[in-house]
């Protein structure tokens, strides 16, 4: 979907994604205890299918236990991973 590479712009990017899916869908990303609302289950699941989508094979296999879209959003997104 976006190439990570260039984590800046593929930030940009696939944080519009999530909130034309839907704004509780970006809000997954941004706030740790929005998974803990059971309403907001469909939600992280929709941001975390993106993230996953998004990713080449390697950024992928570090993701693949994440349970939420804000942990996966964090590893992907962390200074360690971009050098």
């Amino acid at each position: 979907m976006f190439d990570i590479s260039e984590i800046y712009i593929w930030k940009v990017r696939i944080s519009w994604h999530l909130k034309a899916i839907g704004w509780k869908v970006y809000l997954t990303i941004t706030k740790e205890s929005y998974l803990s609302n059971s309403k907001h289950l469909e939600a992280n699941a929709q941001a975390l299918e993106a993230l996953r989508k998004s990713p080449s094979k390697e950024y992928l296999n570090i993701i693949s236990h994440c349970v939420s879209a804000f942990a996966a959003w964090n590893i992907l997104t962390s200074p360690e991973l971009q050098t």
